[in-house]
């Protein structure tokens, strides 16, 4: 290899390693500090970043949004924005901040990449290429499977404590409201967006269909179908909850009965990987010390 072109591989290493290193401080950089407290309050996600300032790196990734929309074309962008909207638009990120990011990582394993074909490790470079993808849609995957965990874990409380109190002879929608504002978390986000929606103007039918869209949970559309049944056709709502709740705790049940099932043979693999070698290295050893014979003497004579 001839000297420039180890000049140039220096010099395109070197690049590569300031700019990650840039990237990781401007990450990681805090500005909040200029701002009031009830100034942080109101901002989230884009909008706190945007006051922070932004660098050039993140204004170039920015310009590529529109691109972005244009490749993967309008469906992709609805199924991404459902997708935001069942992981709960985590730190209020948007479709335009989802592509902003997947474009940031582009630029970041661009160098790297680079390197990689020039050494001609191209399933490296398949991989790197892969990383821009592979990451934005894993933390939002994660995020959308832990808020629907949640909901599901929520929502039997939610339903007992919402049956009672129609029970008790308040409206349905104050009733929604009252046992929303009792609880915490997505599902109480959801409800009260579902109630200011239909104060709004939105029709109960559309609010709450957007509600079964937004969560992803199968218990969640049992109960939108059981609310607009009983909306349409007068049937007991009370009753409904209740069985709805039971049958989601039945089915709550059966799932980590089956989790339990499948774990067994996890730590039977862990056993198996992990002290089973150990403890056969341990008896040799013991084996070896405690017979006292000499191995050397004996490969000597047989040679």
């Amino acid at each position: 290899m001839t000297g420039p072109l180890l000049l140039v591989l220096a010099l395109v290493a070197a690049s590569a390693a300031v700019l990650g290193l840039y990237g990781y401080r401007q990450m990681r950089s805090d500005a909040m500090g200029r701002l009031a407290v009830e100034d942080l309050a109101l901002l989230r996600g884009r909008a706190r970043r945007k006051a922070e300032g932004e660098s050039p790196f993140q204004r170039l990734a920015r310009s590529q949004v529109p691109r972005l929309r244009r490749l993967i074309g309008p469906r992709r962008v609805e199924g991404l924005q459902r997708r935001i909207d069942e992981a709960g638009r985590p730190d209020g990120l948007t479709v335009d901040g989802y592509l902003e990011r997947t474009a940031w990582w582009s630029f970041l394993i661009t160098p790297v990449a680079f390197l990689l074909l020039i050494e001609g490790n191209f399933p490296m470079v398949v991989l790197c290429v892969a990383v821009p993808v592979i990451l934005p849609l894993s933390r939002l995957a994660a995020a959308q499977r832990k808020r629907r965990e949640r909901i599901d874990r929520d929502l039997p409380d939610f339903l007992d404590v919402l049956a009672v109190t129609v029970m008790a002879g308040v409206s349905f929608r104050a009733a929604l409201a009252r046992v929303a504002a009792r609880f915490k978390g997505p599902l109480a986000d959801e409800i009260t967006l579902t109630l200011q929606q239909i104060a709004n103007g939105s029709s109960v039918r559309h609010a709450f269909t957007e509600l079964r869209r937004r969560s992803s949970s199968e218990p969640v559309a049992q109960f939108v179908s059981a609310l607009l049944q009983s909306q349409e056709l007068g049937a007991p709502l009370a009753d409904s909850l209740k069985q709805i709740a039971e049958d989601m705790r039945r089915d709550s049940a059966q799932r980590q009965r089956r989790a339990a099932a499948t774990t067994a043979p996890k730590v039977t693999l862990v056993t198996s990987l992990v002290l089973v070698p150990g403890a056969l290295i341990f008896i040799i050893v013991g084996l070896y010390l405690g017979s006292n014979v000499d191995f050397s003497t004996m490969f000597g004579a047989a040679g």
